[in-house]
């Protein structure tokens, strides 16, 4: 099954964007840890300093307004580690922040090693522990390397990300430090020679260590192995997701059901619950809180209504999204007294889902009675019937209403639609289909942006091929030439097709000039 991971970042875009502290002025206090840079300035104080976290921004910007506090709290933490981080106002230092080819507002940059000419992008989150904890990681060795349990354990209270540490296994070695250079930004990495444990991953919020219990020399293999292990018992059993974080959720390949809590406390209260009920099902599906006053909107993305508290589970390898059963919204809103989820339907709904037996939430528009146009409407009750009739060649427009790209592709679209409704062969062969993909789920298909235009070919309409030309007439013409199941003369369709219209013409011209004599020679 094929979904395009894009849309789920996007359609999770709201906890990105509402993931803020109470915003304050872009530029840090001038009694706080941070450092005003200027063009005189920046150069001595990079070679002044080993590491310097450099934020480009401009007074006015709203983000940089948001990352403000976090950079202060973060500047604070870290100034006794001898890391340093700066600023320099882009309206002011225009020249500087030209040189350092700043396009947007904030720019983040790291300086290592007093070396101006090649500094990172910065990759962390904008929070203030996800800056503390990149950098101090930047003053680290990429495997750190420690001699006695004490000192183990001395990382391991400190850490603020997974820790994943082994004991020097020959085996395992030198994939492990390939392993720790690649995902070095998302955890800690430790070896310790002479542990008992090859090889675990300790959580930071937890007291055990959760350990490999697979075969080390076939991770020596194939360390792809190790790094599928690694996206999901790095995870935490529950917590809190953001928008920072839903990216190693989706990375992890595990379906993720959600808590969405009303407070604090409500949270606090379903926390060992859910944390138990992870730990039974690890693996087989990812659990999180999310705070219902913030990113409630996130509800509708998982074809459920804003009616919170509220649980529900989205399989993203096949976009099908599961939840327990909601009251019609004129009975929610008549409620005088908040819901409370049942721990024993919860759990229900999870076994249900994990034996196949839970029947998906599939978001759709009534099948039309009518069809208005030679453009047939697919919803998604409708869309598999339609899209995968054996028979027939089947092209299927996936679009939104406010893309304007869809709206200049309509009148094209429509012509080719009645240019093969106007050949009797050709009509019962060819069905040119639109979806509305913001109304409807539709399973199966890669939507990469809008429109996306996919034909099902008779005879083999589950090798579906996707337009990827100019969308031109021609270009469709051409497409269907070359990959329609059913093959007809599209020449000759649409040779017919504009002589009828011309031939029209001529007799709506003719009416015209009928119409203009007659009134001309009327007489009283």
């Amino acid at each position: 099954m094929l979904v395009n991971k894009k849309t789920l970042f996007q359609a999770f875009a709201i906890l990105a964007s509402a993931l803020s502290a109470k915003a304050q002025e872009a530029s840090a206090p001038d009694d706080s840890a941070v450092v005003k840079l200027t063009s005189e300035t920046f150069e001595d104080f990079i070679k002044e300093n080993p590491v310097v976290l450099a934020e480009f921004f401009a007074p006015w910007c709203g983000h940089c307004k948001t990352l403000a506090p976090h950079y202060v709290e973060a500047a604070a933490a870290l100034e006794s580690e001898d890391i340093a981080l700066a600023q320099i106002d882009c309206t002011v230092e225009q020249d500087l922040c030209m040189k350092q080819g700043i396009r947007g507002y904030p720019s983040l940059k790291l300086f290592k090693n007093h070396d101006l000419e090649n500094p990172k992008d910065y990759a962390g989150g904008r929070t203030a522990n996800a800056i503390i904890t990149y950098m101090k990681k930047q003053i680290l060795p990429t495997v750190q390397v420690v001699d006695s349990q004490k000192d183990l354990e001395a990382i391991l209270t400190k850490a603020t990300q997974p820790v994943i540490f082994s004991n020097g296994d020959a085996a395992l070695n030198e994939t492990f430090f390939s392993i720790a250079d690649k995902f070095s930004e998302e955890y800690t990495f430790v070896s310790f020679p002479g542990s008992k444990v090859k090889l675990a991953v300790q959580l930071p919020s937890e007291a055990e260590a959760i350990e490999y219990n697979g075969d080390i020399t076939e991770v020596e293999k194939n360390p792809e192995i190790l790094e599928s292990w690694l996206k999901v018992e790095a995870l935490p059993y529950f917590g809190e997701i953001t928008g920072e974080s839903f990216g190693s959720y989706v990375e992890s390949d595990v379906p993720l059901a959600y808590f969405f809590y009303t407070d604090d406390d409500e949270f606090e209260e379903y926390t060992e619950f859910f944390t138990d009920l992870a730990k039974e099902h690890r693996g087989k599906i990812n659990f999180v809180g999310l705070d219902s006053r913030k990113f409630g909107k996130h509800a509708e993305n998982l074809n459920m209504d804003e009616q919170f508290p509220l649980f529900a589970i989205h399989n993203m390898s096949s976009n099908l999204k599961y939840g327990l059963p909601q009251l019609a919204k004129e009975e929610f809103e008549k409620l005088t007294e908040a819901v409370k989820l049942e721990t024993k339907d919860i759990s229900k709904l999870v076994n249900e889902f994990l034996s196949g037996k839970s029947e998906a939430i599939i978001k759709s528009e009534e099948v039309p009675e009518v069809q208005e146009s030679n453009v047939i409407k697919i919803v998604g009750k409708s869309h598999d019937g339609i899209a995968y009739d054996e028979e027939k060649d089947v092209l299927v427009k996936y679009y939104a209403p406010w893309c304007g790209h869809c709206k200049r592709l309509a009148p094209i679209y429509e012509e080719l639609a009645d240019i093969l409704a106007s050949d009797e062969d050709s009509k019962d062969k060819f069905v040119i289909a639109e979806v509305d993909s913001t109304l409807n789920d539709i399973q199966d298909v890669e939507i990469e942006g809008f429109p996306t235009i996919v034909l099902y070919p008779a005879g083999k309409n589950t090798e579906p091929v996707v337009f990827s030309s100019q969308r031109e007439l021609t270009n469709f013409i051409t497409f269907l030439e070359e990959n329609a199941g059913n093959k007809v003369d599209f020449q000759i369709i649409h040779d017919s097709y504009k002589s009828a219209l011309e031939a029209q013409k001529v007799a709506d011209d003719l009416d015209e000039v009928e119409e203009d004599e007659d009134f001309e020679h009327d007489e009283l």
